[in-house]
């Protein structure tokens, strides 16, 4: 499925997917909508910044790891459910902050690349169609 990550943990493959279902799921922890809850994990990140590997580097001083927790434990559920949050906080510290924080990035890169497609949300483009008089001049 479009948008899943496969990685390697604590000697078992995972697949974290942030789909319809983990982003109900965090609007419902959370209170808010899902692109609120993406600015309170990373608040000095813009969506459009979340390919940019430097603006991300930049960023981390503000990252909130217990809300990056929360996508991952909802990400997982699809594939793995009954997953903990302590089976996740293991996870996390097998892996190792920079490894999560690349997996957990490429999972909220592709939701909310779908929520924008999908949704609508996206500035619609100007059309490319020229306009010309017709007729003779």
């Amino acid at each position: 499925m479009r948008g899943e990550v496969p990685f390697d943990a604590m000697g078992a493959r995972w697949t974290l997917f942030i789909g319809t279902a983990a982003q109900c799921a965090l609007e419902e922890e959370h209170d808010k909508g899902f692109f609120a809850i993406l600015q309170d994990a990373m608040p000095s990140v813009g969506l459009g910044d979340v390919d940019d590997k430097a603006k991300m580097a930049a960023a981390a001083r503000d990252l909130r790891i217990g809300t990056l927790r929360s996508f991952a434990l909802h990400g997982l559920a699809k594939h793995h459910p009954g997953v903990g949050m302590a089976e996740v906080n293991d996870i996390i510290d097998d892996l190792g902050f920079k490894r999560f924080g690349e997996i957990i990035g490429t999972a909220i890169a592709a939701a909310a690349d779908r929520v924008v497609e999908e949704g609508g949300l996206a500035p619609k483009k100007p059309s490319t169609r020229t306009r010309r008089p017709t007729g003779k001049p």
